[in-house]
Formats: structure tokens, C-alpha cells, sequence
């Protein structure tokens, strides 16, 4: 019994470890990220920015990020510019930033430096508290 218990505690402490590591490596990425403007050709400078990255089989980009991304235009306006890039489309951009899977969306200043960096699905609500901390 003390052995499945130890070896239980092993497995969650390595969990917690990668997921720590994880969680690290991402902030690194960002805080680089901050000092660069990788969306300098892409998006007008002056007004924020949400950059979505899909992929043209991207189930989840097409049923869940699209609607997501409607409704944060629809509630924002003119006052952020939202985009929508395919992921393969712009490989260099996509190691650059790190993304591991789409759907994949960057919040972007109105300095064009990355805020924020959401890996998988993120909602409009979330999306827009992003753009809020601006």
C-alpha cells in the first residue's frame, strides 16, 4: 500500500514538474517576444491587434476560435484590428513564436509587441481581457 502511494506522489511530482517547466518556457518566450515586433508587416501600426494562427483541417479553428473571433469584432470594432493567418502559410513566423498547435491567437499592442500568447482555443471573454490589460 505505502508503495502505490509513493509511487502516486512520484508521478504527480513529475507531472507538476513538466507542467512547471512548461509554464516557464512560455513566459521566457513572451518576455522575448515583448522586446520585438514580429507582426510589423502584417498588421497597420496604432491600434491593437489579435493574430489567429488556424490550419485549412483545423476542426476547432472553423467551429469554435472563428466564432470567438466574430464576436470580439463585433464588440471591439474599429478599435482593434483582428486577423486570421494559416499557420502553414507563415512557418518562420509560427517557430518564431513558438506555436505548438492550432487554434493558436496573439494579442499585439498597439506597438505591434506580443501581450499575450494563447495556445489551443481562447475565447472572445479571454481575448478581450487581453486586450483590456493593454
Amino acid at each position: 500500500m505505502f508503495e502505490r502511494l509513493l509511487i502516486l506522489l512520484l508521478v504527480a511530482g513529475t507531472i507538476a514538474a513538466l507542467l512547471g517547466a512548461l509554464r516557464y518556457w512560455h513566459a521566457r518566450r513572451l518576455a522575448r517576444l515583448a522586446a520585438e515586433t514580429p507582426f510589423a508587416a502584417i498588421i497597420p501600426p496604432g491600434r491593437p491587434a489579435v493574430i489567429a494562427f488556424s490550419a485549412p483541417n483545423c476542426a476547432e479553428c472553423r467551429t469554435r476560435q472563428g466564432p470567438a473571433l466574430e464576436r470580439l469584432a463585433a464588440e471591439w470594432g474599429e478599435a482593434v484590428v483582428i486577423r486570421s493567418l494559416a499557420a502553414p502559410a507563415y512557418p518562420e513566423l509560427v517557430d518564431r513564436l513558438g506555436l505548438l498547435t492550432v487554434p493558436a491567437t496573439a494579442v499585439v499592442d498597439s506597438r505591434g509587441r506580443v501581450r499575450a500568447l494563447n495556445l489551443g482555443y481562447a475565447p472572445a471573454e479571454q481575448l478581450a481581457a487581453q486586450l483590456r490589460a493593454l
